[in-house]
């Protein structure tokens, strides 16, 4: 097998243990799979200009809407869902969900990493302090 081959089966085999994870986190704290996806993704193409770098960002996007399906499929089997506060928030989110979207095109990648680090941190922060 040549140098070539090799590196992108390493890479599948990265990018598909990270998904694993990725799909464990989401499901198990409903957040955290993107991030693990994005620091995977990152890694793994280190030389990508900035819409490259947007582009990757869309497509861990897209890949958390299936495991939220999934995950969300579950919790309403086991009756986890409390519907009326979901009917409260889930128009609002899906409101920003669409602005985020487009951003994403609008502003430069330097600073969605601030607002993706910064967003990170406080969720860091916010954890810890209980």
């Amino acid at each position: 097998m040549n140098a070539s081959v090799n590196i992108l089966m390493k890479n599948k085999l990265i990018l598909s243990s990270a998904s694993v994870i990725a799909g464990v986190v989401n499901g198990f704290i409903g957040t955290g799979g993107g991030i693990i996806l994005y620091f995977t993704l990152k890694l793994l193409n280190k030389n990508k200009n900035e819409e490259e770098m947007k582009n990757i960002m869309a497509m861990i996007v897209a890949s958390i809407i299936p495991m939220s399906i999934v995950s969300a499929v579950i919790y309403i089997i086991k009756g986890k869902i409390i519907y009326n506060q979901l009917g409260v928030y889930l128009p609002a989110a899906l409101i920003g969900g669409l602005t985020g979207a487009f951003l994403l095109d609008k502003l430069k990648f330097k600073i969605v990493k601030k607002i993706f680090a910064a967003m990170i941190i406080y969720a860091g922060v916010r954890m810890i302090a209980g």
